[in-house]
């Protein structure tokens, strides 16, 4: 378990130094904002498809900065020797709910998507603000809805994807709607938490919300410049599509789940679309009348034709679900040598030729922190190796494109206890992992968990359909009282390279940079910046909550910022009662150099 060092005393004057850094960074705000915002709005330049694929090293124009998920940063001003020194440049009051947002940045705009679809634009040197969008709140069957994870900028347009289930544009430069189409049916409990992905001039959306009476979830495809929708895909086969059968004699409208909950990565030289699908709905097999049948495309990765839509591959992580161990997570796209060792990872081809270099789809995909490796363009299963300790998942059918699933945690009866590892929030959430190409390797924050776990019967109302329930959660054999960790995983070899491991869990998403660190958040208020090469803590700061959003780093005139926003997210303080923390203290953070 590794410690702070004695470098980390200045955060007792940072912490006393707060309050006066918050209100000379607001009062300066407040100042400089009808100076600043009209020029700075009228030097905002339409983002490119060309800007996309490749953004500028200054911007952050989508959920995790480009479309193969790295969460990968190209600045290095701030860096190994003066991360040390980083202080507050400003901070922002946000709007209460659920907080798990992703800051944009572009030409010294910031666009910070909040809970049930507020919208603000501000100076992204000082948080002046320059305009806001609220869209009006309707009184949603589901209580996940107003998750807010990203939008993502386009020409002229920011574009988000909504709690009601409709896709809209703003303009970036007014906030006014530009155009709006309904996509899903907020009634029945559809809506949106992943928000949309620009590819190629599509819009890429996954609905969610299906896990309540309506039936399956789906993607669709739309064009950007008026949401005019050009295909869709079911997750969820209905009779005789193309993996209908895996369902039996189930009618269409009894076939539920497949929330597609987060964003989609991309590849421009396959053209394929790749999507993580999450669990059915009810959880059990026995609840679905389903047992034997695999439950396609539940808890798999998707290879979607990106002109299309039609499926050009899947992997099936857990066939026929039962757990609650959703695998919608993001899939990351990386160009590497494929030589697994043997000795460092849990499963392997045996096929794999020696030193063969090719693209890969790999991270971790679901709940139970397994990191997956496939081939990008055929889906062949390559290797796979644990981080968390978990008991779901105890080998891979090759041939059949599937995990295995462990025997001994099957129920085969309402209310029978079995122990899982890890618990239905996972060894991982939708807290991202990250990749860094200095070092060829994973940056994995995960946790380790158990429950005792068992089915109730269902009950077929509005709601119902989340029909299990978990007792008492506790830790892992062995696990020393330790929940979070955080690996570094080679990903040509599969070796954990590091391993940091502490009492308080792992919630928070990993940025990655040129600078050589690896930025995290856990649940003790604790924003990091780690070693890439060794994992030693080289900062931290206390927070005033722990962080649910996704960190960003951008650049304005010549200056390296890094934002986070706090409040709410994944938390494992079940597991560490010692560990407490308010409800609330949604805000944004931002931090500089001297």
């Amino acid at each position: 378990m590794q410690t702070p060092t004695a470098r980390h005393c200045y955060l007792v004057t940072l912490s006393i130094a707060f309050v006066a850094l918050v209100s000379t960074a607001q009062s300066q705000s407040q100042a400089q904002s009808q100076a600043q915002s009209p020029s700075l709005l009228d030097d905002y330049t339409p983002v490119s498809l060309a800007d996309l694929r490749e953004p500028a090293e200054n911007d952050w124009l989508m959920w995790r900065r480009t479309a193969n998920h790295w969460g990968y940063s190209p600045l290095d001003q701030i860096n190994k020797n003066n991360v040390d020194s980083l202080r507050l440049a400003w901070a922002w009051t946000m709007e209460p709910g659920r907080q798990e947002t992703t800051p944009l940045v572009h030409d010294g705009v910031m666009f910070l998507p909040q809970a049930c679809d507020f919208i603000e634009a501000v100076d992204a040197t000082d948080g002046s603000p320059l305009w806001e969008y609220r869209r009006p709140q309707v009184e949603h069957a589901a209580t996940l809805a107003c998750a807010n994870r990203n939008a993502t900028l386009y020409k002229d347009q920011l574009i988000i994807a909504t709690h009601d289930a409709y896709l809209v544009s703003l303009d970036a430069r007014s906030g006014e709607v530009t155009w709006e189409r309904q996509i899903g049916d907020w009634t029945i409990g559809q809506h949106y938490s992943g928000g949309p992905q620009v590819f190629d001039g599509k819009i890429i959306a996954g609905m969610s919300g299906c896990y309540y009476i309506n039936t399956g979830c789906w993607i669709t495809a739309h064009d950007a410049d008026t949401g005019e929708e050009l295909w869709r895909t079911n997750t969820v086969p209905k009779i005789g599509e193309p993996g209908g059968e895996t369902w039996g004699d189930l009618p269409n409208e009894e076939r539920r789940g497949g929330s597609a909950w987060m964003p989609a990565s991309y590849d421009a030289e396959l053209n394929l679309i790749f999507i993580g699908v999450a669990v059915p709905i009810p959880w059990g097999s026995i609840q679905r009348d389903t047992r034997g049948g695999d439950v396609l495309y539940t808890n798999s990765t998707l290879a979607l034709n990106a002109d299309t839509g039609e499926i050009a591959w899947y992997f099936q992580h857990i066939p026929g679900g039962n757990w609650d161990q959703d695998h919608p997570f993001e899939r990351l796209i990386v160009e590497t040598e494929v030589t697994p060792d043997a000795d460092a990872v849990s499963w392997i081809n045996p096929d794999i030729a020696s030193s063969e270099r090719r693209k890969v789809i790999t991270g971790i995909p679901g709940k139970p922190g397994i990191v997956w490796t496939l081939d990008a363009a055929t889906g062949e299963f390559l290797w796979a190796t644990e981080t968390n300790f978990q008991n779901v998942i105890i080998g891979v059918d090759i041939e059949g494109r599937k995990g295995i699933t462990n025997p001994d945690i099957d129920i085969t009866e309402i209310r029978q206890r079995k122990l899982v590892c890890p618990t239905t929030t996972g060894g991982i959430n939708w807290n991202s992992v990250g990749y860094s190409p200095q070092t060829n390797s994973l940056y994995a924050p995960t946790n380790n968990t158990c429950m005792t776990f068992y089915l109730n019967a269902v009950n077929p109302t509005l709601g119902g359909y989340h029909s299990s329930a978990t007792s008492l959660m506790d830790l892992p054999p062995d696990s020393d009282g330790l929940v979070g960790m955080l690996t570094s995983v080679d990903v040509a070899t599969g070796e954990a390279r590091w391993t940091h491991r502490q009492r308080a869990g792992m919630g928070g998403s990993v940025l990655t940079t040129a600078g050589g660190l690896v930025f995290v958040s856990d649940d003790a208020r604790r924003f990091r910046a780690f070693d890439a090469d060794s994992g030693e803590i080289l900062w931290e700061q206390i927070l005033n909550s722990s962080a649910g959003g996704f960190p960003v780093t951008y650049s304005v005139d010549g200056v390296q910022y890094l934002a986070i926003a706090a409040g709410g997210g994944i938390n494992y303080r079940n597991l560490t009662p010692e560990i407490r923390q308010r409800q609330g203290g949604n805000t944004l953070f931002v931090f500089r150099l001297p």
